[in-house]
C-alpha cells in the first residue's frame, strides 16, 4: 500500500500525531487557541468578519488583544450607534467564557476545534469602535468578497427562503438557512447541495472548461502542450478567485486545491494518480490546519471523493451503455447514468459518518440527485451571470428572476423528496460500530476490485 500510495508515509503519522495531540489535551501542539478566561476587564479586539444577527444580540467574531485569540462577542444592539464591521478595532469590557456542556455534547470543544478560544456577552454600554479600516486587511479579503456578493442578491430582489439558497449554496453563507429548510436537504439526501464543496467547484470548473474550449466547438485547444499550460493557468487562478467569492470556506479551500494540483499535473504533462492528489491534499490540509481532521465537513468530502475515486469505475463497469454514439438521447442517458453511479460511490464511504454524526440516512438520495443536481448547476450559472451583469439593467433582472424561481424549485423538490414514504432511516452509530462498518466497507473495495 505504502508503494501504490507513498504520500501516506507522511500522512498517516500526522494524522496520528493530531489525535494524540487532542486526546492529551496539548492544545499548543494540537493547533488550538488559546483559552480566554478570568474575570471581567477590558480588551482590545479587531472583528474578523460582518455582525450576524442572533435573537436578543449581535454576534461578532474579533481576534481579541493581546492574547490573538479568536472569540466570538455578542453585542447588545444599540439603535443610535453603528454596528462594527469587518476590519474595525472596537474596545470591550467582557467577561470570557468558554462555552459548556449542552447534554453529551461539549460545546467549548467543538469551539476550540474551531478556532474560538472563548465567548462573552458585551452589554451596549461595554462596548464602542475605537477605529475604522479604512482598507480591509488582506487575511479579510475574502469575507469582504462574499459580503459584497451577497448584498448583491439582495438588491436585485432576491430574498426569503431563496436568498437562503443561493447564498448557501453559491457563496456558503449558510446564516440565513432556517432548521427546517435545513433539515430538509438532510432527509432529502441533499445536504452537500448546501455544503459549498468539490460539487461546486466541479461545476465552476465544467463551466472554465467549456469557455476555455471555445463552447465545446475546440476541444483540441486544451489538448495542445501550450494551450494546455495556458488553459490549466487561467483555470486555478479562476478557481482561486471563486474562493475568495465564497469567503474562503474551508470546504471549497481543500477542492480548490485538489483540482488545482490535477491542473498542474497537467501542466507538467504527467498523469494525474487521483487517490494520490487526495492525500496530498488532506496533508497539505492538515499541516497548516491540523483542526480540520475533527471537522465533519472535512471528513464527509473527503470520505465522498476517496468513494468516488475508489467505486465509480468499477461500478460503472456494472451498468454498461451500448456503442457511444453523438446523439441526445446517448448523452441524456449517459448523463444521468454518471449522476446514479457517483451518488451511490459517495453515498457507500459517507453512510458510516452520517449514522455516526447524525443517526440518520437519506434512502432516496439518488432521486433527490438526480433532480438537485441540474437545478444545482442551473442556480450556479445563473447566480454568476447575475453577479457579473446585475448592472445591466434587463440581464440582470432576467438573471436575477432565474436565479430566484431556480432556488425556489430547487427547496420544492427537495421537501417533496423529503415527503416520500421511507426517505429516511434512523440508526444511531457508535465509534467502534462506525469503524467496523468502514472495515467492512474496504474489504468490500479490495473484492470488487480483484472481481471486476
Amino acid at each position: 500500500m505504502f508503494r501504490k500510495y507513498p504520500i501516506l508515509l507522511l500522512l498517516v503519522p500526522l494524522v496520528v500525531l493530531i489525535l494524540f495531540a487532542d486526546r492529551w489535551h496539548w492544545d499548543d501542539f494540537s493547533g488550538m487557541p488559546k483559552t480566554l478566561d478570568g474575570g471581567k476587564r477590558q480588551y482590545v479586539a479587531v472583528v474578523q468578519d460582518y455582525a450576524k444577527q442572533c435573537p436578543k444580540t449581535w454576534r461578532v467574531e474579533a481576534e481579541v488583544m493581546p492574547e490573538r485569540t479568536h472569540a466570538y462577542l455578542y453585542l447588545q444592539s444599540d439603535s443610535t450607534r453603528t454596528l462594527p464591521t469587518l476590519g474595525d478595532t472596537i474596545l470591550i469590557m467582557a467577561q470570557f467564557k468558554q462555552g459548556g456542556q449542552l447534554g453529551d455534547f461539549d460545546y467549548g470543544r467543538y469551539l476550540l476545534r474551531n478556532g474560538i478560544g472563548g465567548t462573552a456577552y458585551v452589554g451596549k454600554k461595554d462596548w464602542k469602535i475605537t477605529g475604522y479600516a479604512m482598507t480591509t486587511p488582506l487575511p479579510l479579503l475574502p469575507q469582504k468578497v462574499q459580503h459584497k456578493a451577497y448584498e448583491r442578491y439582495k438588491q436585485m430582489g432576491i430574498s426569503g427562503q431563496e436568498l437562503a439558497t443561493t447564498a448557501a449554496l453559491t457563496l456558503g453563507y449558510k446564516d440565513d438557512l432556517d432548521q427546517e429548510l435545513k433539515g430538509s436537504f438532510q432527509k432529502a439526501g441533499a445536504a452537500h447541495i448546501l455544503a459549498v464543496s468539490g460539487l461546486h467547484t466541479g461545476i465552476i470548473y465544467s463551466i472554465l472548461f467549456f469557455l476555455f474550449t471555445c463552447f465545446g466547438l475546440y476541444p483540441p485547444m486544451y489538448e495542445a502542450r501550450n494551450h494546455q499550460r495556458v488553459v490549466s493557468g487561467l483555470i486555478i487562478i479562476a478557481l482561486i478567485g471563486y474562493s475568495l467569492l465564497t469567503g474562503g470556506t474551508p470546504s471549497v479551500v481543500r477542492s480548490v486545491i485538489f483540482v488545482s494540483m490535477v491542473e498542474l499535473a497537467k501542466i507538467w504533462h504527467r498523469q494525474p494518480f487521483l487517490m494520490n492528489t487526495l492525500l496530498v491534499t488532506a496533508f497539505v490540509i492538515l499541516f497548516f490546519r491540523p483542526l480540520d481532521l475533527f471537522s465533519v465537513s472535512f471528513q464527509l468530502s473527503f470520505a465522498a471523493v476517496a468513494g468516488i475515486i475508489l467505486l465509480e469505475p468499477k461500478i460503472r463497469s456494472l451498468f454498461p451503455l451500448p456503442l457511444k454514439t453523438d446523439t441526445i438521447g446517448f448523452k441524456t442517458v449517459n448523463y444521468f447514468r454518471t449522476l446514479l453511479i457517483i451518488s451511490i460511490a459517495a453515498q457507500i464511504f459517507t453512510l458510516p459518518l452520517s449514522l455516526y454524526y447524525f443517526s440518520q440516512t437519506s434512502n432516496l438520495f439518488f432521486v433527490t440527485n438526480m433532480i438537485v443536481i441540474p437545478l444545482a448547476f442551473l442556480l450556479m450559472v445563473s447566480a454568476l451571470l447575475l453577479l457579473i451583469l446585475g448592472w445591466v439593467p434587463v440581464a440582470g433582472e432576467v438573471m436575477a428572476t432565474l436565479t430566484s424561481k431556480t432556488a425556489e424549485l430547487m427547496n420544492h423538490s427537495v421537501g417533496w423528496v423529503e415527503q416520500l414514504p421511507h426517505a429516511v432511516t434512523y440508526a444511531q452509530m457508535s465509534l467502534p460500530a462506525m469503524a467496523a462498518l468502514y472495515m467492512i466497507i474496504f474489504l468490500f473495495v479490495i473484492l470488487i476490485r480483484i472481481v471486476l
